[in-house]
């Protein structure tokens, strides 16, 4: 269970308004934005072979105040994909997730205008910088976590613009010890923006080219 509580704060930090786009109800407007196929995706995470994309439609919620997510925004419409292994194929080793078998998912959202996209990017790039890091944890309680978290640039050169990040976390509950690394792209071609994420729940990092290889493929696809 505290792989689930480290998992839920190092995104939680993160992403918060793209995990909301992926779990809200979908946008009036069709989402038109694309996502990497489960092939295409395999094609750079061999662990991920057979296995399947489960995808969702969603609205965009801009950045918030105080590190949570802002409002939806109008007129833009997300696809969220999450890249699971073949559970089915008897291997134990598909369960687990480390930096040589993350956990992977693309989330491609499409802006009504190239001006509106470009908010969004800038604006959550800002406020990723300003919330991502530090010290996390459940305050009122003696069951909740306690998460340290650091981060570093990841430097690419994709799309029109974009940024990207690795975010490390250790956090502490019951006596036990838990690491998880995520690397975390965005870029963004015209109204188009893409999130590539790759997470692993131990302290091996996934590899950074594959996250840029994998964030270049939904690029190639998103529209």
């Amino acid at each position: 269970m505290h792989r689930r509580w480290l998992s839920r704060t190092l995104i939680a930090f993160a992403v918060p308004a793209v995990l909301a786009s992926a779990l809200a109800p979908a946008a009036t407007a069709a989402a038109t934005a694309q996502v990497p196929t489960i092939d295409q995706v395999a094609a750079i995470y061999p662990h991920l072979d057979g296995g399947t994309a489960s995808e969702s439609t969603g609205k965009v919620y801009g950045p918030g105040k105080k590190c949570k997510p802002g409002k939806a925004i109008k007129g833009a419409s997300s696809r969220s994909a999450s890249y699971s292994p073949d559970y089915s194929s008897g291997d134990p080793d598909v369960y687990v997730v480390d930096g040589d078998h993350p956990s992977v998912s693309v989330t491609a959202m499409r802006f009504p205008s190239t001006k509106a996209a470009v908010k969004y990017l800038h604006g959550y790039g800002k406020s990723t910088k300003d919330c991502g890091g530090g010290t996390g944890g459940g305050g009122g309680g003696g069951h909740q976590p306690d998460c340290d978290t650091s981060m570093k640039k990841i430097r690419f050169s994709l799309g029109d613009e974009r940024w990207g990040y690795q975010m490390r976390s250790t956090c502490r509950i019951s006596g036990q010890t838990s690491s998880s690394v995520l690397n975390m792209l965005f870029a963004r071609q015209g109204r188009y923006v893409v999130y590539a994420n790759a997470m692993s729940f131990d302290a091996s990092a996934p590899s950074i080219p594959s996250s840029v290889k994998l964030t270049k493929k939904a690029l190639a696809v998103v529209g």
